[in-house]
């Protein structure tokens, strides 16, 4: 009976807290709320942070580890893990961090409400007890979505150093941040020196440019909108001008165009130099400029790609530092206001000239449930996401008798550019191809079918974005060709309609590189590259992802910190997940910061993929990992080695691509099949063995037990 009774108590208890919620949600002043927030939300955020460097000064802290098997475990701090620690916490900073680390943060939010001049607000808090107005603050600010903006505050604030300065006034840690306070007290003194160095104003990090006045023509419309081709028109008439593509395909064309069309013009890439006699023309990849050199004018391609995290600073570079009289922007429209904004803080001239999409755009309604590959049709571009499934689908289309182009970020754009040659003469009926379709390549699509809509952004997989939608969709209907563009997908119909329906948001942040200066700074390049990444950026500016320059930095570091070397060899491009490639790059670094002959003939041989056969089994792969090498020794002996070594590297990475060729020429791709039986399987289908197989227990481990089908 007493348990029943202690029951019966509790639900009462559960209800009257429930009722006591509902009532105080009805109460709660929204209107005023907002109000308040608009003018005081800086008071709140700086509060949050104050409280959980109080947190980091007073509490007992935790790191969270790996433990056996993988499980993660609490460890208390120690002398071996402090620094471990300072650098965890800026890196790692999150919502469930804030709350585990200080879960009385939801208090002070309470705290200053309560001492606000909001009358209503405070009448509020009055009203009904602390649990219950906590409860309904905390709810209104995440269903706001202004919890982000909190985190993002004190994540913005945090550094190691002030992480440190914080557990060294730490009455239970002052010993253990004492160990590494050598170590802190130079990157305190590196930080403050690249702090100070930084100017609010990024305009004066290129006054070469700052003495120059620059007239900023905006060429601001959709896809297929004849932007690049207006602003390509004018270029070709002027004295001297420069072409920046965000593709090595894009500059490429324009270097054929502009050579065919009268218009002497070089073309210069990371991998490829092609100087014509006597042209005052330039084609390159974005990254490739030089801003010592002066123009006529110049043309900017793709330029709402400031925004994007990766590679967005050369873009801001270009805006920013392009010497040239004249410089043609081409940008969608959600990048206008940050585009004419950047140009106006150079106090540079800006003309804005709109353009509107040639060939009206619409969903395909008979393909709304599209049907693979049976609904496939002359001129279509089906759009996935990674090399693995453009190699899928294109081998079940060729099965199906679809002759098929092939188009992704890894093969060699001679190669893309072939392949996309192909579907444009007619010799291919479709083309399968990643986003590299979206930017900018001229092909005569009818139809994009999205076949996938998430996609990997190398950090997560996450829904495609309105601009990327329309970005890739905008490339059906091509002027001259079609009078319509049509868009479908194989399943998310209703998402892609949406998505395309909608204005892009406009885009908030350019992202800014480090200059070139700073890492001459004392200290390791990889050290300073962090602390430019901790220094909160200035105005409507970001830092661009610099973490896999980083990891590139530290391994070098590693081998031999030679900071002078490190610093010209990190600008050759390198992903160190890629065993293959990443394996002759720190060699060759190796080999040069110790003073031994680079094996470059060694290297050439072991990778010569000239003598590959066609026909055999992985060698499209093993070719690709080819041109990825010969790209690095490109890269490679352009900064420090000889000219002469540059034609042999070329004419293999030529004939590289011929092997390539002849391997898609074929159309015989290899379908994706069961691991067990080699029965043949859908492009979309998600295991590696067939259903049947994993049904009669066909797939086992070592010691006879079966195991769950893996992706």
């Amino acid at each position: 009976m007493a348990k029943k009774r202690r029951y019966h108590s509790f639900k009462v208890r559960r209800e009257n807290q429930k009722l006591k919620k509902q009532m105080a949600e009805k109460t709660f002043p929204h209107q005023e709320f907002d109000e308040y927030w608009k003018k005081h939300s800086e008071e709140m955020k700086r509060a949050v942070y104050d409280a959980f460097l109080d947190v980091l000064a007073n509490e007992k802290l935790f790191l969270l580890t790996k433990g056996p098997y993988g499980k993660e475990q609490k460890q208390e701090l120690s002398q071996s893990n402090v620094g471990r620690f300072c650098s965890y916490v800026p890196k790692k900073f999150n919502a469930l961090m804030l709350h585990e680390m200080a879960p009385d943060i939801s208090k002070t939010i309470y705290g200053v409400i309560l001492n606000c001049d909001n009358m209503p607000l405070v009448d509020f808090t009055f009203a009904i007890d602390e649990k219950t107005a906590t409860w309904v603050i905390m709810k209104y600010l995440r269903e706001k979505k202004r919890d982000n903006e909190l985190i993002e505050y004190v994540r913005s604030r945090l550094n190691e150093m002030v992480v440190y300065e914080q557990i060294s006034q730490n009455p239970k840690y002052v010993k253990a941040a004492g160990r590494i306070r050598k170590s802190m007290e130079a990157k305190m003194l590196l930080y403050q020196n690249i702090q100070t160095s930084t100017p609010n104003d990024y305009t004066t990090l290129f006054p070469l440019a700052r003495q120059m006045k620059r007239h900023f023509i905006l060429h601001i419309g959709p896809t297929n909108s004849g932007k690049t081709y207006q602003a390509m028109q004018q270029l070709m008439e002027a004295e001297s001008g420069i072409y920046l593509a965000p593709l090595r395909l894009l500059a490429y064309e324009q270097y054929e165009k502009m050579n065919t069309e009268g218009c002497p013009c070089s073309m210069i890439t990371g991998e490829e130099r092609i100087i014509m006699p006597g042209s005052f023309h330039q084609s390159s990849t974005i990254e490739m400029m030089n801003l010592a050199e002066e123009w006529d004018m110049a043309v900017i391609d793709e330029a709402q790609m400031v925004a994007d995290s990766q590679r967005g600073g050369s873009w801001t570079a270009a805006i920013l530092g392009l010497r040239a009289k004249t410089i043609h922007v081409c940008a969608s429209p959600d990048a206008e206001r940050i585009l004419t904004r950047m140009i106006k803080s150079c106090k540079d001239t800006v003309e804005v000239v709109y353009h509107e999409r040639k060939t009206p755009l619409k969903m395909d309604e008979e393909a709304e449930n599209f049907v693979f590959p049976d609904d496939v049709k002359k001129g279509d571009a089906l759009v996935v996401f990674s090399r693995k499934d453009v190699h899928s689908v294109a081998a079940e289309l060729q099965d199906s008798g679809i002759k098929c182009s092939i188009v992704y970020g890894s093969l060699p754009y001679d190669v893309r550019h072939r392949e996309a040659g192909k579907f444009a003469d007619g010799t291919t009926d479709v083309v399968v191809a990643t986003d590299a379709i979206g930017m900018g390549m001229n092909l005569p699509i009818r139809r994009v079918v999205f076949l996938q809509t998430v996609k990997f952004d190398g950090v997560r997989e996450r829904p495609l974005t309105v601009s990327e939608v329309k970005q890739i969709a905008g490339r059906a209907g091509r002027y001259g060709i079609y009078d319509v563009g049509y868009v479908g997908a194989y399943y998310d119909y209703d998402i892609i309609e949406k998505l395309l329906g909608y204005k892009a948001p406009p885009v908030s942040k350019a992202m800014i590189n480090i200059p070139e200066e700073f890492l001459e700074k004392d200290g390791k390049i990889s050290t300073i590259l962090e602390l430019w990444n901790q220094i909160p950026a200035a105005d409507y500016y970001d830092k661009g992802d610099i973490n896999e320059k980083i990891r590139v930095a530290r391994a070098l570091e590693e081998i031999e910190d030679d900071r002078e070397v490190i610093r010209k060899f990190i600008r050759i491009p390198a992903n160190p997940d890629n065993k293959d490639t990443f394996d002759v790059y720190t060699s060759f670094y190796r080999n040069l910061v110790y003073g031994e002959e680079v094996p470059l003939e060694e290297t050439m041989s072991e990778f010569d993929g000239s003598f590959i056969n066609p026909a055999d089994k992985g060698a499209l792969q093993i070719l690709e990992t080819s041109s990825a090498v010969y790209d690095f020794l490109y890269a490679f002996t352009r900064l420090f080695g000889s000219e002469d070594d540059l034609y042999p590297i070329l004419e293999v990475k030529r004939q590289i691509s011929e092997k390539i060729f002849e391997i898609l020429d074929r159309q015989k791709l290899s379908m994706k099949s069961c691991k067990q039986c080699g029965k043949k399987l859908k492009w979309s289908y998600k295991y590696n063995v067939c259903q049947e197989c994993y049904r009669k227990g066909k797939v086992k481990g070592k010691s006879g037990h079966s195991f769950p089908l893996q992706q």
